[in-house]
């Protein structure tokens, strides 16, 4: 498998969803989780990609992936475990939150994945074609995924 991001599909476009507003609501959930939790997480921006896969009711169904390409799907209750940094590591961990809410913290920026995840051996490019065969379609150029 190339490791050249020039080499990578493109056509699969997720968006870009701001790691700085979510990390404002599992800031909220934390303390929630653990008694007397004081220190605030920080969440990197994701990209939020449609999969074929549909939810239990038919609806679309969405994962949030990294920049390794590292990613999270959505569960039978509509929620998505979210990525979260804290401190020196004692507390990273994932926090659930909501689709809809997630969809609340999107930007107006439209990523194709295979430019999103950067490039650092066969293993993010496998990461990246995984992405690829599970997302709902290949849209054009600046296309929009129904987030």
């Amino acid at each position: 498998m190339s490791t050249r991001m020039e080499d990578r599909t493109k056509g699969f476009y997720g968006t870009l969803v701001s790691g700085e507003k979510l990390a404002v609501i599992a800031n909220q959930i934390y303390p929630l989780m653990y008694q007397g939790i004081d220190t605030k997480c920080r969440i990197d921006d994701l990209l939020l990609i449609e999969l074929a896969e549909k939810d239990v009711w038919g609806e679309s169904k969405f994962a949030l992936v990294c920049n390794e390409g590292v990613g999270w799907e959505q569960d039978a209750y509509g929620t998505i475990p979210v990525p979260t940094n804290v401190g020196h590591g004692w507390l990273n961990g994932r926090v659930h939150i909501s689709v809809e809410v997630i969809k609340s913290c999107l930007t107006d920026k439209k990523v194709d994945i295979a430019e999103y995840v950067r490039v650092f051996g066969d293993r993010l490019d496998d990461n990246v074609a995984i992405w690829q065969n599970a997302m709902t379609e290949k849209t054009k150029k600046g296309g929009r995924v129904n987030a």
